[in-house]
């Protein structure tokens, strides 16, 4: 399915690949330090090191909240060279999120390599995720050239919005680490904010900046922040039953760090009072132990958190899909946005 993706899309991620290197590239480098970071952060250290051109197994992240804002564009116009800039801003937006959330979880791998705290420190990484927002804003002033300006600064707006909206939802996520009875209701709320918002402004910037029928910008919208629940949740699902090469962290990562996610709260609310009761016990704990991963692994399956996961998961995928066919076109951008879908909830990474 990785071979899928990089073959049916390989046009557009060379176009991203391109864009974006060269816009970091040039720039006035008065702190060295900050852009070593940054092509670390975005594989391109590694690239260089290849000498073929291609990145180490997936260092460079799979790019898809830019090629969701090209696909809508393409569908809408048949092209997307007017909305890159939106589409770089997105890709460069959604890597200060990762730095600062690998910071905030104290995370200490991210795609096979040691994480920017880990390497350089807490405070040099948190300039770095700075370095990246500012340069995220700046990316978008490039629309000026491309489309009408009422076009470009609504489009700023709703970049800006996703950010508050991310920020939020990051907050109710680090708030519910200190809380024993958070529900399956409200971290759908939270991952609305942290996952949903940049997924959601994906699609409505492709379609803002490439028609003016609000009904379809709407519906593209609708599409996104669908797709950015059902790709999260299945996030959740990967962290626990994923395969550990294939993710480029531990397999039990998510349970180890007390994560309470989708399938975890699920057990929390359904389980009995006994079985609960060791639950809390154990996400009461600062490490857990072998034994306490395979208490919660079991409780996983008393409850069968793993189907009822996926079913949810299937929910959201089928309200996206409904979103998407509601505009009512039938061309290969908007299939392909179809199967970029498909893979987004059955990816193994």
């Amino acid at each position: 399915m990785k071979n899928w993706y990089l073959a049916t899309f390989s046009d557009l991620l060379v176009d991203i690949e391109t864009h974006l290197h060269d816009f970091f590239k040039g720039r006035p480098q008065v702190a060295p330090l900050f852009w070593q970071m940054a092509d670390y952060h975005f594989g391109w250290t590694d690239r260089r090191e290849t000498g073929n051109g291609a990145p180490l197994r997936n260092v460079s992240g799979k790019r898809i909240r830019p090629l969701l804002v090209l696909l809508v564009a393409r569908a809408l116009s048949g092209r997307h060279e007017h909305v890159l800039p939106a589409a770089l801003a997105i890709e460069i937006i959604h890597n200060f999120t990762l730095i600062h959330d690998d910071v905030m979880d104290e995370s200490t791998e991210r795609r096979h390599r040691q994480t920017l705290w880990v390497k350089w420190g807490t405070a040099q990484a948190i300039n770095a995720g700075d370095g990246l927002y500012s340069l995220g804003m700046l990316a978008m002033l490039d629309l000026r050239d491309r489309v009408a300006p009422e076009a470009a600064i609504e489009a700023m707006g709703v970049l800006l919005k996703a950010c508050v909206a991310t920020v939020e939802g990051q907050m109710l996520d680090v708030g519910f680490e200190q809380r024993t009875d958070v529900t399956p209701e409200e971290y759908l709320t939270m991952i609305a904010g942290k996952s949903g918002a940049l997924i959601q402004a994906s699609t409505q910037l492709g379609a803002l900046l490439s028609t003016d029928d609000r009904r379809v910008i709407d519906a593209y919208a609708d599409f996104g922040l669908n797709l950015g629940l059902a790709f999260q949740i299945w996030d959740d699902y990967l962290g626990i039953w994923g395969e550990a090469e294939s993710m480029g962290k531990s397999a039990t990562s998510d349970i180890e760090g007390r994560k309470k996610s989708y399938p975890v709260l699920l057990a929390f609310q359904q389980a009995d009072e006994a079985l609960r009761a060791q639950l809390l016990e154990i996400y009461a704990r600062k490490k857990l132990t072998r034994a306490n991963i395979r208490t919660v692994f079991q409780a996983l399956e008393t409850v069968n958190s793993a189907q009822q996961t996926r079913e949810l998961i299937e929910v959201y995928f089928q309200r996206a899909l409904s979103a998407l066919d509601s505009v009512g076109l039938d061309n290969e951008a908007q299939r392909q946005l179809r199967e970029l879908a498909l893979f987004l909830v059955e990816r193994a990474y």
